[in-house]
């Protein structure tokens, strides 16, 4: 499936390339150019915005391709066949929201893993989603996307990470 975004020769370059960041770069530039986030933005702004709340390089990693299975036709084995390890697919599972899960349980899923790794990917995507400043002008139902679904979400895994600190 990622073979239609890039021509042969790229293609081949990108998968075979150890530089982790670069192949994720441009393959998140190519996958979300055309997509906009709900206020309007090129979404990959949020993609970069995840990825600046986090630390850790793999997770870096992860905050670009957090949204990659579960917003476009891109699928696991497609990212496997791109050379990504499984180490970073398995994170990606859990931070990929499947059709039909019921949000709350999405979550009891991301933290229920104990993976610190999607923990924080998650706390970083919750908080930017959270921004309302994002979008030019918010209605009451944008308000309360963020306190119903998002501000508990937020807590739950800001709890989890804590409890993991503390062991």
């Amino acid at each position: 499936m990622l073979k239609r975004y890039f021509d042969g020769y790229e293609y081949e370059k990108l998968k075979n390339s150890d530089d982790l960041l670069y192949k994720t770069l441009e393959l998140v530039l190519k996958v979300f150019e055309d997509k906009t986030d709900k206020g309007g933005l090129p979404y990959f702004n949020h993609l970069f915005k995840v990825y600046g709340g986090v630390s850790i390089y793999e997770e870096k990693i992860i905050a670009l391709l957090h949204d990659i299975v579960e917003d476009t036709d891109i699928t696991f084995d497609d990212l496997k066949e791109f050379g990504y390890k499984e180490d970073i697919i398995e994170v990606l599972t859990y931070l990929t929201k499947k059709k039909g899960e019921y949000y709350p349980d999405y979550i009891e899923r991301i933290i229920n893993s104990n993976n610190k790794m999607a923990l924080d990917v998650k706390l970083s995507d919750l908080k930017h989603n959270m921004d309302i400043t994002r979008i030019k002008n918010p209605t009451i139902n944008d308000y309360e996307r963020i306190s119903k679904r998002y501000e508990p979400a937020y807590l739950k895994i800001k709890n989890k990470l804590d409890e993991l600190e503390e062991k």
